[in-house]
């Protein structure tokens, strides 16, 4: 006998009764010569009132969400605003419930349809590493699924792409596209330089998000594709999360920042050309550590940068970008990114 909680007992519960014995009525067939539908009978007399044309918006058939909507929901989603209010800014842009071509559930409903497409993905994208696997063991690939059993973490690495690190392995660069697939996730680009000056790929990986815990596992399961062998320096961005967790997995790693991605953020930060243009002379040019802080001090001194936080951060960080610092240790000639991107750009034909 089931318990009372097993569900075994309950009912679900009866719907009022809707129907008033309306004879409208459509009646349609399909010829058989041309394939063409054919109204055979129309009866168009209600017995009841009629639908007040300002509130046929809320009919099921009548409601829909375009693909600009859709998009611009799906931003709003991914820097943490919260659905209703989400709805309510629709609204607000409307300028009223009336004008706008959905309700509030109809977003749920779209979020939860778009959850599901990426269960399906996963499942197809799962089964086909699986697959790969089997047909090629020396393949490397890990997963962590959340406890509604969702995707969280994929990573993985084939045979060549471990081979091509335990030879050129010595500097990695890994760069994160921000959510630019209709999943929203992250995807990690790990990548090298050969003797070719070629590009290379060594693994890549799915994420749910960008926080310390990601990119540790994420780490830990590089280290364990390559047999425990850990990099001589690390290329990233700059990401805060990103620093912490090469320290803890790679302590031995040598951190430098992207070159590309710290004259970007000067020109977006502070919008000064001439700032940008001297900067790029403290990064790049081969002086002494005494002439670096003599130019540096006079830059800021001379640009009246002193008590900008900005300007302070990026000097206490010095030893990550400046050549005066960074010298002595073995890039590859790799002092970007901008190798990432560029497999970015290329997966986007694709992805």
């Amino acid at each position: 006998m089931g318990s009372v909680n097993d569900g075994t007992r309950r009912k679900r519960e009866l719907k009022a009764e809707t129907r008033c014995g309306c004879e409208v009525e459509m009646r349609v067939h399909v010829h058989s010569e041309s394939g063409r539908w054919i109204i055979s009978y129309f009866q168009n007399v209600h017995n009841h009132e009629l639908l007040d044309d300002r509130l046929t918006f809320m009919l099921s058939g009548h409601r829909k969400m375009d693909a600009a909507t859709l998009e611009q929901m799906n931003m709003m989603l991914r820097v943490g605003i919260k659905t209703p209010q989400i709805y309510s800014s629709f609204v607000q842009t409307a300028g009223g419930f009336q004008n706008l071509p959905f309700l509030k559930r109809d977003m749920y409903n779209q979020i939860g349809k778009q959850w599901r497409l990426i269960g399906r993905d996963a499942m197809a994208c799962l089964k086909l590493l699986e697959s790969t696997t089997q047909a090629n063991p020396g393949m490397f690939v890990h997963y962590l699924a959340d406890k509604e059993g969702r995707l969280v973490y994929l990573f993985w690495s084939d045979n060549c792409s471990q081979l091509d690190y335990g030879l050129f392995g010595d500097v990695i660069a890994f760069d994160v596209t921000y959510r630019k697939n209709k999943y929203m996730c992250p995807l990690v680009v790990f990548s090298g330089v050969n003797h070719h000056n070629q590009t290379i790929e060594f693994a890549t990986a799915l994420v749910a998000n960008e926080n310390e815990q990601t990119y540790t596992w994420l780490l830990q399961q590089f280290l364990d594709a390559m047999k425990g062998k850990a990099p001589g320096c690390v290329i990233t961005d700059g990401h805060g999360a990103m620093k912490n967790a090469i320290e803890a997995v790679f302590p031995g790693a040598y951190h430098h920042l992207c070159a590309r991605y710290l004259l970007r953020n000067a020109t977006s930060n502070l919008s000064n050309p001439r700032f940008t243009s001297e900067f790029k002379k403290c990064m790049l040019f081969d002086y002494e550590v005494w002439e670096f802080e003599d130019h540096w001090h006079y830059m800021v001194d001379a640009l009246g940068l002193s008590d900008n936080q900005w300007v302070s951060d990026l000097y206490s960080r010095r030893r990550m970008w400046a050549t005066a610092y960074i010298r002595g240790n073995f890039f590859g000639c790799f002092r970007t990114t901008s190798r990432c991107e560029g497999l970015h750009s290329m997966l986007g034909k694709f992805v």
